[in-house]
């Protein structure tokens, strides 16, 4: 359990604690995806566990990532100001390399998102 990382999950089946070995959700193999993960995992995905939501990387290629949105962001009405305003600043200051971030998620299948989207 050494060097072991806790994460609380709450979805709408579960709720509660989950033990993560200290290599687990590592798979990136370079270091600027590694860097993205890290900010991911320690500034944004705190942020949006606030609304229910997690951001997920799903790749980068050159100088750029692919995320996927879940939770309480995926079909949020306020999407789009999260991802500009927010995740993509925040990438962008602690990764420069990254110039591009693109939303890969199925917002139109978010099933409870935090803010309804406009009609």
């Amino acid at each position: 359990m050494e060097n072991a990382r806790l994460d609380f999950v709450e979805t709408l089946s579960e709720s509660g604690f989950k033990v993560l070995d200290a290599d687990e959700g590592t798979q990136w193999d370079d270091p600027i995806s590694q860097r993205v993960q890290k900010v991911l995992d320690e500034k944004i995905n705190p942020g949006v566990a606030g609304h229910g939501g997690w951001v997920e990387l799903l790749g980068r290629k050159e100088d750029t990532v692919y995320l996927k949105l879940g939770g309480g962001c995926q079909g949020c009405g306020m999407v789009d100001v999260t991802l500009k305003q927010g995740i993509e600043v925040m990438l962008k200051e602690d990764v420069p390399e990254i110039l591009h971030v693109v939303d890969q998620t199925d917002h139109a299948g978010g099933n409870n998102p935090y803010y309804q989207p406009s009609k």
